[in-house]
C-alpha cells in the first residue's frame, strides 16, 4: 500500500481478486460498498472495472475531493466492515493505493512499472489536440450569441476549465482503459 500526502483530489484503486465460484456474491456485496461509500464526505465518483471473460481482478477506482478524504474512506470502520463480510471470497488481501491529483492516470495496478514517457505523452496529446479544437469553437458558440460583449479572458478561463474537467473525469480514463495493454508493453 503506497499513499502520498497532498490535498490534490485522492484516488484510490483498490483491486481484489475474486474466486471464481463468489463473483455474483462479491457483485451483491459492491452495491453494498458503493452505496457506502457513495455517502461517505468528499465523495465525487466511482468507477468498476471488471474482469474480462475468466479473469479474477476486479480494479474499484474511487475518487474523493481530496486526498484525505479518500484515505478516511480507506481506514473507516464501514468499509473494515464491509472487508470482512467479503474476505471469503477474496483469494487476496485487500489491495489499495491512492494518489493525488491526476497521478493515477499512468499509474499502473500492480507492481508494474510506469509507462514509457513517449507513450504518456502520446496519449495526452491523442486526447488534448480534439478538445483544443473543439472546445473554443463550442465555448464561442455558444456565449458569443447569448453575451457578446464577455471579455475574452474569461472566454479562455471557461475554455481552460472545460478541456480540464473532459479530461481528468471522462477522458483520460476512457483513453487510458482503450490502450492499457499498449501502455504497458
Amino acid at each position: 500500500m503506497s499513499m502520498s500526502t497532498t490535498d490534490a483530489h485522492g484516488t484510490s484503486v483498490i483491486v481484489h481478486d475474486v474466486h471464481v465460484d463468489h463473483r455474483e456474491h462479491y457483485e451483491r456485496w459492491m452495491l453494498r460498498a458503493i452505496q457506502a461509500h457513495s455517502s461517505f464526505p468528499g465523495f465525487l465518483a466511482t468507477d468498476v472495472i471488471r474482469p474480462v471473460g475468466s479473469g479474477l481482478r476486479f480494479i474499484v477506482v474511487v475518487r474523493f475531493d481530496s486526498e484525505a478524504g479518500a484515505q478516511a474512506w480507506l481506514a473507516s470502520d464501514t468499509r473494515a466492515g464491509l472487508l470482512v463480510d467479503a474476505m471469503p471470497w477474496l483469494l487476496s488481501e485487500d489491495r489499495f493505493h491512492v494518489h493525488s491529483g491526476s497521478d493515477f492516470w499512468f499509474t499502473p495496478p500492480g507492481a508494474g512499472p510506469a509507462p514509457r514517457r513517449w507513450k504518456q505523452w502520446m496519449l495526452s496529446t491523442a486526447a488534448v489536440f480534439p478538445l483544443t479544437v473543439v472546445m473554443p469553437w463550442l465555448v464561442h458558440s455558444v456565449a458569443d450569441p447569448l453575451a457578446p460583449g464577455l471579455h475574452d479572458l474569461l472566454l479562455k478561463g471557461v475554455i481552460a476549465t472545460s478541456i480540464s474537467g473532459v479530461m481528468v473525469y471522462w477522458l483520460m480514463p476512457a483513453l487510458i482503459r482503450l490502450a492499457g495493454r499498449w501502455l504497458t508493453k
